[in-house]
């Protein structure tokens, strides 16, 4: 079965566990929308297919390792979220009782964890690549030098001394 944006998109949310029953602190409301959750899974797609050797785009249907996407696509979410957080934390101090309300740095530690585990994924997804580029090479690399003459043929060496 080829996978779909959909179903990326619903293994994203599974796996950052953004439902609205476990979100007790966004009063029962999730955290990203469907749109978010694309955003966050074509910027990943992009940023794959941009890796070197360029040898094809790939779709949701091929990608030929699916937790690698869904973890870049978790980067992209914890970044996002975790800027919404900065701009709206609040630090009040009563008492010495310190609330930070909301914390721009919580998801810090999971982005590294993240990072760390798509460094693996990444060195496997780059041999994949270089190994399919160097698959595509085999059948035969012309030289340019055959059209000299404008015919594609073998160069004589002695066709400049027989005139």
């Amino acid at each position: 079965m080829a996978l779909t944006q959909e179903n990326y998109r619903n293994s994203l949310r599974a796996y950052i566990k953004d439902e609205q029953e476990k979100n007790r602190l966004l009063e029962f409301q999730r955290e990203n929308t469907d749109d978010d959750l694309d955003l966050y899974l074509n910027m990943a797609l992009g940023f794959l297919n941009g890796i070197p050797p360029l040898i094809g785009n790939y779709s949701w249907g091929d990608f030929p390792i699916p937790s690698l996407l869904l973890h870049q696509a978790t980067i992209e979410c914890l970044i996002s979220n975790g800027i919404c957080n900065a701009r709206n934390e609040l630090t009040y101090n009563n008492g010495g009782i310190t609330v930070k309300i909301p914390d721009g740095d919580k998801y810090l530690k999971h982005i590294q964890n993240l990072i760390r585990m798509t460094d693996l994924e990444l060195s496997s997804y780059k041999t994949i690549k270089v190994a399919l580029n160097i698959n595509a090479g085999f059948g035969g690399s012309h030289s340019p030098y055959a059209w000299l003459h404008g015919r594609a043929q073998t160069l004589q060496p002695n066709s400049i001394l027989n005139g």
